[in-house]
């Protein structure tokens, strides 16, 4: 067990190093809006005027690219989904040990990690509600861009699902850590509720990406 857990500490470390960079860092060659290319010039007013008869021509790739984020979000929270059931996995070998400190040691690495991808996550989740904020200075009533707009608020369901399947599993760990005081110091118990309140502070950033999302389809429908 002990080696087991371990390997899965290596294998969670090194998935977060490759997916769940900020979306920004993953952005450097996507399409953008001309609003994201400057913080301010002397004519942004007269630019958004026009933008009300004319979009930008990067809107409908950008939105694409938007939806393709949020895909990868997605993709995230399935694979930190899939490590907090292994965790379930783990405290239900280290509290049948007669010594389970050994486990629990690695354990809670495991729970630190998680809790940095879920905090990545939800910043990633917010870097894509601003993205879609300031596209929405630029959407016209188009039946492309509208469907793209569907397209994203696709992704954002099943990112939806995705979080709740992992709360359910994470509910599921932190019982069995509860379950089980008289083989946990307080560390171990703050950890575990430090990764409950990261999973469950992911929500807020789902609610944003949502409503950024429906306003920007309603503008373009």
């Amino acid at each position: 067990m002990g080696t087991g857990t371990i390997i899965r500490t290596v294998l969670i470390a090194a998935f977060l190093l490759a997916s769940a960079l900020p979306a920004a860092a993953l952005d450097n060659q996507a399409p953008t809006l001309w609003q994201e290319r400057f913080f301010w010039d002397a004519l942004l007013t007269a630019r958004d005027r026009l933008a009300r008869q004319q979009s930008d021509p990067m809107m409908i790739p950008v939105m694409k690219a938007i939806a393709g984020q949020v895909a990868q979000q997605v993709a995230n929270l399935a694979q930190i989904h899939q490590y907090v059931k292994a965790q379930g996995d783990n405290l239900r070998y280290a509290y049948a040990q007669p010594d389970p400190q050994p486990s629990l040691d690695t354990i809670i690495n495991n729970f630190e990690t998680l809790t940095t991808g879920c905090d990545q996550v939800r910043q990633n989740l917010y870097y894509l509600t601003a993205r879609q904020r300031i596209a929405q200075s630029q959407a016209l009533p188009d039946p492309e861009m509208y469907q793209t707009g569907l397209l994203i608020l696709g992704q954002v369901q099943q990112l939806q699902l995705t979080l709740n399947a992992l709360y359910t599993d994470m509910g599921a760990v932190r019982g069995l850590v509860v379950e089980n005081k008289w083989a946990n110091d307080n560390n171990f118990s703050h950890k575990t509720e430090e990764l409950m309140r990261s999973v469950v502070r992911v929500q807020d950033s789902v609610f944003a990406v949502y409503n950024a999302g429906y306003e920007l389809s309603m503008r373009c429908r």
